[in-house]
């Protein structure tokens, strides 16, 4: 009898020993693809839904409840300690949050972080606040919401048209375009609560969006003088300068994006119908042209963690796709995802990998490495577009 249980405890143990050989052959898989099972495990079901949903929209990673890789939270008040004893991936750390709302977001990077060591993976959810254009109430009003879509609050109350959101150096304002005090478009910004700033007003003709700095002045485009020109003023519009001239009526320059250290704009520039991308020193002078591939290429956004690279839009085969371009070894790299719609007016997240862009009518988190897209804003909010990412400054 003794021996038939020591047989049946081998054999057992043996059988146990198979599925865990089966279940961590299974997670290998996953990992030289480069994303990791996880399973979320809370004290708190809201706090670990909300996290769940931040790690969902990642890319690196899958969301699988029988995962042997856990994340455990436990919680207490605004903080908590997130930890997974995972052999290969174990980690422990203390977060802390003045709301539900951070404090899921610094778990989620702070789980991020943890478990992807060995890829270099960067904070991407508590650092990254998207400002958006939705026209659910009629006109077109400025919002701005978080990446686990857990808190959406409404900027402008104007019922006229405000677009061209983009945040301010320091994520404190809003810079956008309307023409809700006069007939002609103007810069205003805000910050939520009170009355917007005027910041460029009494200017005739087309505006475009006001892009912020890292020493918080602003760069536009105005045909203020005729032809479609880029300026550049002090943070509340002081002394506004053309530093980029176009040469004829017949040629646009738009779209300025600041370099990370400020010296440089990349802008949308070209003929009417054909434009292209360039490179101009902050301070004005020439245009460099830079090789994209593509006969359209529009909407640079620099990145902020990685500074030889570009994000931009291009058009192929009737369709706007996105595209990476890297000015140190002079490639351009196309995101390829698997979704059919169109992708265009891309912003960086802060890791540096992740986008926020339009997608049809609503915004998408776009993982720029394996290509996953997630659907961002819900279908209340109706037609979204323009989204522009703050992210923190690199030091």
């Amino acid at each position: 009898m003794r021996f038939l249980s020591v047989l049946a405890v081998i054999l057992a143990s043996s059988l146990f020993a198979q599925g865990n050989i089966k279940v961590e052959k299974e997670i290998d898989g996953l990992i030289s693809r480069k994303i990791m099972p996880v399973a979320i495990v809370s004290d708190d079901p809201v706090l670990g839904s909300l996290v769940q949903s931040a790690l969902s929209t990642h890319g690196a990673f899958e969301i699988s409840p029988t995962s042997s890789v856990k994340v455990r939270i436990g919680r207490g008040g605004l903080a908590a300690v997130v930890s997974c004893d995972h052999a290969l991936y174990a980690f422990t750390a203390n977060i802390e949050g003045k709301d539900e709302d951070q404090l899921a977001l610094r778990i989620a990077d702070a789980a991020v972080v943890g478990l992807g060591r060995r890829w270099q993976l960067k904070p991407l959810f508590a650092d990254t606040k998207v400002a958006f254009v939705s026209r659910s109430t009629g006109s077109a009003e400025i919002y701005v919401t978080n990446l686990a879509r857990s808190r959406t609050l409404r900027l402008t109350r104007y019922g006229n048209t405000s677009i061209g959101p983009r945040w301010s150096a320091d994520g404190s304002r809003i810079f956008f375009i309307s023409s809700f005090r006069s007939n002609w478009p103007e810069i205003f910004s805000t910050n939520g609560y009170g009355e917007a700033s005027k910041v460029i007003v009494n200017v005739r003709g087309a505006l475009g969006a006001a892009s912020s700095g890292p020493d918080g002045r602003i760069a536009f485009a105005s045909s203020n003088k005729g032809t479609m020109d880029i300026f550049v003023a002090g943070p509340q519009g002081q002394t506004p300068t053309r530093v980029i001239k176009a040469p004829s009526m017949q040629w646009v320059n738009t779209d300025p994006s600041w370099s990370p250290d400020g010296s440089r704009f990349a802008l949308t520039a070209g003929p009417t119908g054909s434009p292209g991308i360039y490179l101009a020193s902050s301070a004005g002078g020439a245009l460099q042209r830079l090789s994209t591939g593509h006969g359209y290429s529009t909407e640079p956004r620099w990145n902020p963690v990685f500074p030889d690279q570009l994000v931009f839009t291009y058009q192929e085969a009737g369709a706007l796709r996105l595209g990476v371009l890297d000015l140190a070894a002079g490639t351009v790299t196309p995101i390829v995802t698997k979704s059919p719609v169109s992708l265009a007016h891309a912003s960086w997240c802060a890791d540096g990998r992740h986008l926020v862009a339009a997608q049809g009518n609503w915004l998408a988190v776009i993982d720029s490495v394996t290509g996953k897209v997630t659907r961002l804003t819900p279908s209340q909010l109706g037609d979204c577009s323009e989204p522009d990412c703050w992210t923190p400054r690199a030091q």
